[in-house]
């Protein structure tokens, strides 16, 4: 009962007792005051209950039919008085359980009247503050409730409208307002704008001005709640806001996520007296807490689509394949150069890379999976004829990013340069046999002067490099082109044995000490045996080139993880840092000042090209002044493991200046990580 009721007390007497209004009369003079209402019988205080509304009712114990009427009222808050004589104990027990809660007995004498309405009034109002707080309670259990599915709602969306739109209908709901609206700041956090508008009564009048799309933080009542973080309220009245509209009552909050005001929810009356609570207030603050954390999260996944979107259409302009994996190998985004080259499915995003791509030389190169931010490269060659360079990155916090370059031009090209190169040494060997014929013949047609014979020996030797140019160019053409070698289960220490006893006696020449450095149970391996003494000759033969007399030259291997690793160290000269990665491309020799020794440019090339023939890597570590070391590295079983790794300083038959592929794997213990032996290394002198 609120305090404009408290002073006027509305009584209605059921029965003739005008004895009793007298006495009600009197008593007005009190600190109560009396509407008093009078009717004769129990059908007609029933049918007048409603629009009277009395607090108080006073009924005659003699009218029929009290017990029921008792029964039927005592649900409602309303005070319940007997007048009559006294009565028995009996009867009044029985009138207490038909919910009576007081007894007046006659003469009405108005002192006595007075404390009877006292007494009376006292417990209804008693029990009016009681459902009160029952009815508060359950308004806030059902607030709360509405706040757990509004979570969960929340927590499963992610479209910002339908977030929007769960928090308005839930406001309206709960505040018993009229309408309500969310209010979302722009990036410059200098306008609010209308995102969603609500209104308890769908069929609302047109006439009615509609809730501002558009206003400024600066200079509004909707921006005082953007300005100062606190809630605005007002009511009961009339109030005109900034915008010209006529509110009753109404409540701002503002949207706070992590300390930054994202917008504001509101709540308005336009038509009813009803004004808002401090217990609305609680509501909707959390209700906002909940929605700016739900809308930022909406609008990082819009950005986050955005952004997926804009890769997605740069990907499929990509004319090379692409595609990107997760650590667990499982396809994140392919684009369409991809599908159509890989052959793979329509939605091939999602599933795992094993079980839509059967391409052997790409399975191996995901099977080597390097660290975080390194690079392994392969030469894919696909059954259209096509031939692609793959890279395969590690990219922290998405996985494994696998890039195609179709090099089947460049492969091409250089299929016909080789071809090229093959005709005209074939060719050019003809003339020059003609020409070494008859220089020979020179000295038997008659005697040549000194001067003569030194321009024959000078012809003879120019031509005999050009023989041997010729004869590197046609073996390195074979070899490029695919020229199928004579595979065959081979020893490799009879090879690296008749290797070095080729090279002695030049070794000797210079006074080299030369160590064969071999376990006697080195397992065999396929390859061609002549072609693999070609190779140890060459570096042999080089490493006695460019040692002064008097070094030493080792020839060790070891069996490593699969693989037999040859080394060929020397104590020479050494080759520069800047030279290293080149050394193997065709042509490239090591210029030093008032070098004199003769070469093609062509003998590493043909190494390299002979070792990765047979599956296999080469790469040489050296130091200028202390010598250099060639390791090879051979397989030997018909599954071959990951290659070990190769030094990072090096040249190497990978004309890449990137890290090598096979350097995200250990290095082979014991032969490939040991450095170029110096004069105080005895290794392999045992």
């Amino acid at each position: 009962m609120n305090q404009q009721k408290t002073d006027l007390i509305r009584v209605l007497i059921v029965g003739d007792s005008p004895a009793l209004a007298q006495a009600l009369t009197t008593a007005e003079s009190g600190p109560l005051r009396f509407e008093v209402h009078t009717l004769p019988s129990i059908p007609e205080a029933e049918a007048r209950l409603e629009p009277l509304r009395p607090e108080l009712i006073l009924v005659d114990w003699r009218l029929s039919g009290l017990e029921g009427f008792l029964e039927r009222i005592r649900t409602q808050p309303i005070g319940r008085v007997i007048i009559g004589p006294p009565l028995s104990a009996s009867e009044v027990v029985r009138l207490v359980r038909r919910g009576a809660h007081d007894f007046l007995l006659a003469p009405h004498y108005p002192d006595e009247v007075l404390e009877c309405l006292r007494r009376t009034v006292a417990l209804i109002r008693e029990r009016r503050r009681a459902a009160g707080m029952v009815e508060r309670l359950q308004r806030q259990l059902q607030q709360l409730s509405v706040l757990y599915e509004v979570g969960q709602t929340l927590t499963a969306s992610l479209r910002l409208e339908e977030i929007l739109s769960s928090i308005m209908e839930a406001a309206i709901h709960l505040t018993r307002a009229e309408e309500g609206g969310v209010w979302l700041l722009d990036e410059a956090g200098e306008a609010l704008h209308l995102r969603v508008h609500r209104s308890r009564d769908a069929e609302a009048s047109p006439a009615i001005p509609t809730l501002p799309l558009t206003m400024p933080v600066a200079d509004s009542l909707l921006g005082r709640a953007v300005r100062t973080g606190r809630p605005i309220m007002l009511g009961p009245g009339v109030h005109q806001l900034d915008t010209g509209i006529l509110v009753r009552s109404l409540l701002y909050v503002p949207l706070r996520a992590h300390g930054r005001i994202l917008g504001v929810l509101g709540v308005l009356n336009r038509l009813q007296e009803a004004a808002f609570s401090e217990s609305d207030i609680h509501f909707l603050t959390m209700l906002g807490d909940y929605a700016a954390v739900a809308i930022e999260k909406a609008r990082l996944f819009e950005a986050i689509q955005a952004e997926k979107s804009k890769l997605e259409a740069i990907l499929q302009g990509i004319e090379e394949p692409v595609l990107v994996l997760d650590f667990q190998e499982t396809i994140i985004l392919t684009n369409r150069s991809a599908r159509q080259h890989l052959g793979l499915p329509p939605q091939a995003e999602g599933q795992p890379f094993r079980a839509v791509v059967s391409h052997p030389e790409l399975l191996s190169m995901i099977d080597r999976k390097p660290p975080i931010g390194q690079t392994v490269r392969q030469e894919i060659a696909l059954p259209n004829r096509l031939t692609f360079q793959a890279s395969l990155t590690a990219v922290e916090g998405v996985g494994y990013v696998v890039v195609m370059q179709d090099i089947t031009y460049l492969k091409e090209l250089d299929r016909v340069k080789s071809e090229f190169v093959s005709i005209v040494s074939h060719d050019v060997r003809t003339p020059l046999t003609t020409i070494r014929g008859y220089v020979s013949l020179l000295p038997r047609v008659g005697p040549l002067n000194p001067r003569q014979q030194e321009f024959v020996e000078k012809v003879e030797r120019a031509m005999q490099t050009i023989v041997e140019l010729l004869n590197n160019l046609l073996d390195l053409s074979r070899l490029e082109s695919g020229y199928a070698l004579s595979m065959e289960t081979c020893s490799l220490n009879r090879i690296l044995d008749e290797a070095v006893q080729i090279i002695r006696p030049q070794a000797e020449g210079k006074q080299h000490t030369l160590i064969l450095d071999l376990p006697p149970d080195l397992p065999p391996i396929q390859g061609d045996p002549r072609r693999l003494e070609q190779v140890f000759l060459n570096l042999l033969s080089n490493a006695v080139k460019y040692t002064p007399p008097g070094g030493r030259i080792t020839l060790r291997a070891r069996e490593q993880e699969g693989y037999i690793a040859v080394q060929v160290s020397d104590t020479g000269v050494g080759i520069p840092p800047s030279d290293l990665p080149h050394i193997f491309s065709k042509f490239y020799r090591v210029r030093r000042e008032g070098e004199t020794t003769e070469g093609t440019g062509l003998g590493l090339a043909i190494v390299k090209s002979i070792v990765e023939r047979h599956g296999g890597r080469v790469w040489a570590e050296s130091e200028v002044g202390k010598g250099s070391t060639f390791t090879v590295l051979l397989p030997y079983h018909s599954i071959r493991p990951a290659l070990p790794s190769m030094p990072r300083v090096r040249g190497d038959s990978a004309q890449d200046p990137q890290p090598s592929p096979d350097e995200q794997h250990p290095q082979p213990d014991g032969v490939a990580s040991q450095q170029a032996p110096s004069k105080g290394n005895a290794a392999g002198e045992q």
